[in-house]
C-alpha cells in the first residue's frame, strides 16, 4: 500500500464523527428524544395511550427547556426539575408571565400533577431509574382534586341508541365497545381484548364474571368480578356475534389494538356525542353509578345529598373493586363526594 494511501485512510478515519449521546442517545431534538425514550421504555407495540398521552403532556415541559436553555436531557438534575415543578405552582394561582413578555395561562390542580407526573416518567425512559422522581403534593403544595360534582350524562337508552348509530354506519365492533364499556365498565382497551368465551363460561358457571385482560398496568385481580344482567348478557351476546371468526375478543388476526382504536373507535366518538355522552369514559362512570345504588338501595351523592354513611362506605368499596382500582377514594370521581352527607 502507497503512503498516499496510507494517509487519505487516517483523513478519512479524522473526519468520522463519534457516537452521538445527546439527550441519551435518543436524538438530538428534546422533543424528539422524550417520544423515543417513552418508546423504548414501554415498547412500541403496546401501551399506545399511555405513550400518546405522556408524548402529549411533554409539550408543556419542553417549552420550558426551550425557555431555559436546556437541550440535553443528561444536563436536566433533581434542582432544574424543582425549577419546573415552582415554575408549574405558580400557573396554578395566576397567568405566568417570562422576562421577555410571553405569558402561559393558568391551569389546574389535576393538569399541574400530570405535568408532574409525566416528567416523572419521561426522566425514568432517559436513564431507567427513578433518582429524580418528585412528589407532585410536595411540589406543588396541594393534592389532585378530582370529585365529581356534575351529574352522569350516560344513561342505558342513550347507550343503546350510540350503539345504533354505530351499527348504521357499519362500526359493529365500535357498538360493541360501546355496549361493554357501559354495562361492564370497561375500558375501552379492556372492552377490545377480553376474552368473551371466558366470560361466557364464567357467567354459565358462577353467574358473574372476572375482568381479566387490557387491564390498566397489567393488573389481573381476581377479586374484579361483576354479577351479570339482562343488560350485561345482551352487550356480551352482541359483542360474540359481531366478534372476527375464529377469535376470542373483538381483534381480527391482522388487527392491532392501535389499528383497532383507528379504524373502529374513533370513528364512533361522534356517535356518542350526538346521543349526549361526552366521550367513552362518561360509560364507565354510568356504570359506575348503577353500582353504587345497587348497593346503596338509593341515589347517588350527585343527585341527592347521603343519608347513611356506613352504606356509602360500602358502596363505595364496592365501585372501586367492580372498576378495577385498589383506592376506594377513586370513587369519588365517578359518584361524587361525601361532603354533602347529611
Amino acid at each position: 500500500m502507497s503512503n498516499k494511501s496510507v494517509k487519505r485512510g487516517r483523513r478519512s478515519a479524522k473526519r468520522k464523527k463519534p457516537a452521538y449521546k445527546r439527550n441519551y442517545n435518543c436524538g438530538k431534538k428534546l422533543s424528539e428524544a422524550i417520544h423515543k425514550a417513552l418508546d423504548q421504555h414501554y415498547g412500541s407495540d403496546s401501551h399506545f395511550n399511555t405513550r400518546a398521552t405522556h408524548k402529549r403532556r411533554a409539550s408543556v415541559f419542553v417549552r420550558y427547556c426551550k425557555r431555559c436553555g436546556m437541550n440535553d436531557a443528561r444536563r436536566i438534575d433533581q434542582e432544574f426539575i424543582l425549577q419546573f415543578g415552582a415554575y408549574i405552582r405558580a400557573r396554578l394561582n395566576d397567568d405566568y408571565e417570562w422576562p421577555d413578555g410571553h405569558v402561559d395561562e393558568q391551569i389546574s390542580v389535576a393538569y399541574a400533577h400530570n405535568a408532574i407526573s409525566t416528567v416523572n416518567t419521561v426522566m425514568r425512559a432517559f436513564r431507567g431509574d427513578d433518582a429524580l422522581k418528585v412528589s407532585g403534593r410536595e411540589v406543588l403544595g396541594v393534592c389532585r382534586q378530582s370529585v365529581r360534582t356534575k351529574e352522569i350524562e350516560a344513561d342505558v337508552l342513550d347507550t343503546k341508541h350510540a350503539a345504533d348509530l354505530a351499527i348504521a354506519a357499519g362500526f359493529e365492533r365500535g357498538a360493541a365497545v360501546i355496549l361493554l364499556a357501559r354495562a361492564w365498565g370497561m375500558r375501552v382497551r379492556e372492552c377490545i381484548l377480553q376474552d368473551l368465551d371466558r366470560m361466557k363460561r364464567e357467567i354459565e358457571a358462577t353467574g358473574e364474571a372476572a375482568i381479566l385482560r387490557g387491564c390498566k398496568g397489567g393488573r389481573k385481580a381476581t377479586d374484579r368480578t361483576i354479577k351479570a344482567s339482562e343488560f350485561r348478557m345482551e352487550a356480551l351476546r352482541y359483542a360474540i356475534e359481531v366478534r372476527p371468526e375464529g377469535s376470542r375478543n373483538l381483534l381480527s388476526e391482522t388487527d392491532t389494538v392501535k389499528s383497532f382504536l383507528l379504524n373502529n373507535v374513533n370513528p364512533c366518538r361522534q356517535f356518542l356525542q350526538s346521543s349526549g355522552i361526552p366521550h367513552f369514559m362518561e360509560l364507565r362512570a354510568g356504570f359506575a353509578q348503577d353500582i353504587y345504588e345497587e348497593v346503596m338501595g338509593g341515589p347517588s351523592p350527585l343527585k341527592e345529598p347521603i343519608r347513611d354513611k356506613v352504606m356509602d362506605r360500602i358502596a363505595r368499596a364496592e365501585v372501586a373493586r367492580q372498576l378495577g382500582h385498589n383506592r376506594v377514594s377513586v370513587a369519588s370521581s365517578y359518584v361524587g363526594g361525601t361532603r354533602n352527607a347529611i
